[in-house]
């Protein structure tokens, strides 16, 4: 689960989220709400308000659940982006399992080739015994 906080432009209106803190501005890495923008409390426990870093509360303030969407839907283009890169990661893993399975084909016909030299060997010396 991935966020990116934003910079809040001038002409929105900043909302209070439920205990009474403003809200901050994030974006979001999910597949289902890719980079839609929302509202949520400042006092999440894995990104605490500065406040609470400079005082060095040892524990998480309470949490708020307060999110509200301000995109209604993904755009188009970063449903592409992200069909993008998810086909990018099909290849890259078809690629990964072909050179995994030509390494050990490769492997298993060096294997093959020190069997048959090994048995060689064998036959000479029986040959010269």
């Amino acid at each position: 689960m991935g966020y990116t906080r934003l910079p809040i432009p001038a002409s929105m209106v900043l909302p209070m989220c439920f205990c009474g803190d403003p809200c901050k501005m994030e974006k979001s890495d999910e597949e289902e709400t890719y980079r839609r923008r929302y509202w949520m409390c400042g006092n999440w426990a894995f990104d605490p308000p500065v406040q609470a870093v400079i005082r060095g509360v040892p524990e998480p303030l309470p949490l708020c659940d307060f999110e509200e969407w301000i995109d209604t839907e993904v755009k188009p283009e970063d449903r592409a982006f992200l069909e993008g890169c998810k086909e990018f990661d099909r290849e890259m893993k078809r690629r990964i399992a072909l050179r995994k399975k030509e390494e050990e084909e490769r492997k298993a016909k060096i294997e093959e080739r020190a069997r048959i030299a090994a048995l060689n060997k064998v036959e000479r010396e029986i040959k010269l015994a």
